[in-house]
């Protein structure tokens, strides 16, 4: 379970006037840690290229990077995981003209508050105690959401990532079917 700020729809506007600077698309990305000290550098973001695994938990594109997502269609419903963000990670790498990249805020807007599910095996699954945590830290932080500038650092691995095999469990042709026909114009 995901929370989303209110202030997230003002740091996207932040994060928007400064997406002509990206060479390839860019997701504006939002971390989740719950770290309060994160809040001094308010205005602060980084562009890097997206990574699954780090720009998974809350993420907004604009027009012209779905329009881009559309034309690799085949590539991303056919690749065989369930996991969206790890197709998404695929067609950066193997399909789209220029490689995804995130902004990502520094104080994040976006927190993760389920403490169970696929990955976490816990024996009490109250989201509670997580929930009171991000109300403090909220406490703390409200004061530095509302950004009226960005300093932007961009970061940039050359690192050169080979494909990987998905996790699977998204063999099924219809899944790959319906996954086309909900990339189709005019829908």
């Amino acid at each position: 379970m995901r929370v989303l700020l209110p202030p997230a729809k003002e740091a996207l506007k932040a994060m928007k006037r400064h997406q002509s600077f990206s060479p390839g698309s860019m997701a504006p990305s939002w971390g989740f840690q719950i770290l309060p000290t994160l809040y001094q550098h308010y205005q602060k973001a980084e562009v890097t290229p997206w990574i699954s695994s780090k720009h998974n938990m809350g993420m907004a594109f604009n027009r012209s990077t779905w329009q881009d997502i559309r034309r690799c269609a085949e590539f991303f419903c056919t690749y065989d995981d369930y996991n969206w963000d790890w197709s998404l990670q695929h067609i950066s790498q193997g399909c789209l003209a220029h490689k995804l990249h995130a902004m990502v805020m520094k104080g994040p807007r976006v927190f993760h508050i389920g403490e169970c599910g696929v990955h976490h095996k816990k024996a009490n699954c109250e989201s509670t105690a997580v929930i009171s945590k991000v109300q403090q830290v909220l406490k703390y932080a409200n004061k530095h959401l509302y950004p009226s500038y960005l300093t932007l650092t961009v970061t940039n691995t050359n690192k050169k990532q080979k494909l990987r095999k998905g996790n699977g469990g998204w063999g099924d042709i219809r899944d790959h079917q319906l996954c086309v026909n909900m990339t189709r114009p005019g829908r």
